[in-house]
């Protein structure tokens, strides 16, 4: 659970979270109601992915493999960007999405999907 307090995860769910009320209060403050969330969406989704297998696995010094980050862009990016807006035309297909899915992912790779043990010493220098 060490992982959902992050300072990066944390800042994350926090952006999200004055965004998506921006949104309910109908504020809607371009760039932020275009590519925040999916900014923060691997930071959240993946680091929720991570957290969930620490506990599961009872190891602090699990990480998710590079190659399964990448798979979860390519496949967020086909889903959310190709296919969904081919059938409903609420959803719009933009390449900047996939730009922001991919710079959240690479702050997921940086700042959390590093092992707890060395987090931590890394903390106390």
């Amino acid at each position: 659970m060490r992982t959902l307090l992050n300072p990066f995860f944390i800042a994350c769910a926090v952006l999200w979270g004055v965004n998506q009320l921006l949104e309910i209060n109908g504020i809607y403050l371009w760039p932020l109601f275009g590519y925040l969330d999916d900014l923060v969406c691997f930071p959240l989704v993946l680091g929720g992915i991570l957290t969930v297998q620490r506990v599961y696995f009872s190891c602090n010094s699990i990480t998710l493999p590079f190659q399964h980050v990448i798979f979860a862009v390519v496949m967020f990016t086909v889903c959310f960007e190709l296919v969904l807006p081919y059938f409903r035309a609420v959803y719009t297909a933009d390449a900047l999405d996939a730009i922001a899915y991919s710079a959240g992912a690479l702050g997921f790779q940086v700042f959390i999907n590093k092992p707890l043990v060395l987090l931590n010493k890394a903390y106390e220098k």
